[in-house]
């Protein structure tokens, strides 16, 4: 909560700002949305969480969004210690509870807004319940509320993010397997199912037609190939990109994790099979996998379970702080990241709660528009916001706005009349007293989709070079 951006511009500007627009009438709508690839659920459940803190005057504050997504996520960890708890005793419990807590995968994914983060905890949740289901079945107790809970969180993961839908099937195709009575059985389908009807009606009231969103993301981006002009990348860049994220943890964790498999080969199944399917994919980001990540986490836990549990308890204290520390260790990389995306819409939130801001201006290059946050940064009320990436757009339009975000070379380009903070590269400036132009308040959209053309045709460009 305490990073006022996202992990990708797609957090804020595929969830955070259609709700936002939904109850103030001010957001961006992205070419996603005009397109028709994305589905409400998500969006709805923002609109429904600041629909309850307009209600007790607090406006529609982003931190009350990641508080909720936050509390939800420490089931996970409640869950994975329970699970260690079964299979270790004590050591188990606090192993799996306390990496839970501190793995900065899980710790930054907590919050975030976007599907494939939470389509990833609510999967990592139901893989839990399924394995604490099936000790359970072997202790002689009834396993099957954990199973229906499991199947349930499921079919939410594959509303949340159809692109999971293969890892969703084979997590059911193995809860099928544990189960034996077939009555059973058709409960559970039916309980994973009850997620993917209601992701039906949702797109046939908003979008016209039953699963338009995938249908319509389909045909986007694999039979126009949209998606493949924002980048290929090769088969192994997850590999390189997790190494880079983990540093001197990954040979631990691959260590712990190769340990924990005879424990939980489901959950390691389930990883591997997200990150296999998603590398034959051309287009990559980091976050497309973060399913996989508590995952991986879960197993090495228990992994490292089976060793603590042999230790005494002076050892297995010691050990204890290693591993805080090299949780705390492998934290840097996403804090830095997380730092470096959110400057700017730091700012943006700042100067909309000036009590004279009548125009805010972004000056930032054609790549850094996703950074500024969006109307979402907006908590109380809707201020007009600009985005220029050219200089002599910014000082023909000074009427429109009385605040500026830019670089700290801004006194360059004007006289402002103050600085008031500076975030990383970029700071905020008082730049009049009051805005003498009407108010635009889809200046921003205009120019971004104006950007994001200019960079397809240079993308177009650097493709036919040899």
């Amino acid at each position: 909560m305490a990073y006022a951006g996202g992990w990708r511009p797609d957090e804020i500007f595929q969830n955070l700002e259609p709700a936002h627009r939904l109850i103030t009438g001010h957001g961006v709508v992205t070419w996603e949305w005009h397109a028709g690839i994305r589905n409400w659920v998500l969006p709805g459940i923002i609109v429904g969480i600041w629909d309850v803190t307009r209600l007790l005057g607090l406006g529609t504050p982003i931190v009350a969004v990641k508080l909720v997504f936050s509390l939800l996520s420490v089931s996970i960890i409640a869950t994975f210690a329970a699970l260690g708890g079964m299979r270790y005793g004590r050591v188990g419990a606090l192993t799996c509870g306390l990496i839970a807590a501190l793995w900065p995968d899980l710790l930054i994914g907590a919050e975030r807004t976007a599907g494939e983060f939470q389509a990833g905890n609510t999967l990592a949740l139901a893989i839990g319940l399924a394995m604490i289901g099936r000790q359970l079945c072997m202790q002689g107790y009834d396993s099957l509320k954990p199973y229906l809970a499991c199947a349930l969180l499921v079919g939410i993961s594959a509303v949340f993010r159809f692109q999971l839908a293969p890892a969703c099937g084979v997590v059911m195709l193995w809860l099928l397997f544990w189960i034996r009575k077939w009555s059973d059985r058709l409960l559970v389908l039916a309980a994973s199912a009850l997620p993917i009807i209601v992701l039906g009606v949702v797109d046939w009231i908003t979008l016209g037609g039953f699963y338009a969103s995938i249908i319509n993301n389909f045909y986007v981006n694999i039979v126009k190939s949209v998606a493949q002009s924002y980048g290929v990348m090769p088969f192994y860049y997850y590999f390189g990109e997790i190494l880079s994220y983990w540093r001197v943890v990954f040979p631990f964790v691959v260590y712990f994790f190769i340990k924990g498999l005879k424990d939980a080969l489901m959950p390691a199944t389930i990883a591997a099979l997200i990150i296999f399917y998603h590398s034959l994919i051309a287009h990559k980001e980091i976050s497309f996998i973060y399913a996989a990540m508590p995952l991986i986490v879960l197993v090495a836990s228990l992994g490292l379970s089976s060793v603590l549990v042999t230790l005494r308890w002076q050892a297995m204290a010691g050990a204890m702080v290693v591993m805080a520390s090299f949780c705390l260790m492998a934290g840097y990389p996403f804090t830095h990241h997380m730092n470096m995306a959110s400057h700017m819409a730091t700012l943006v939130h700042l100067a909309s709660e000036r009590k004279d801001a009548c125009g805010i201006a972004i000056m930032a290059g054609p790549y850094e528009w996703g950074d500024a946050g969006g109307y979402s940064q907006f908590t109380k009320r809707d201020i007009p916001l600009y985005f220029y990436y050219d200089r002599s757009d910014l000082q023909g339009n000074e009427g429109h706005y009385n605040y500026v975000v830019s670089s700290r070379n801004y006194r360059l380009i004007a006289q402002p009349l103050g600085g008031i903070k500076c975030q990383g590269p970029f700071c905020l400036f008082r730049t009049a007293a009051t805005c003498t132009s009407p108010s635009d308040y889809n200046q921003f959209e205009k120019t971004i989709y104006k950007v994001e053309a200019l960079k397809a045709e240079e993308r177009k460009f650097w493709s036919l070079l040899p």
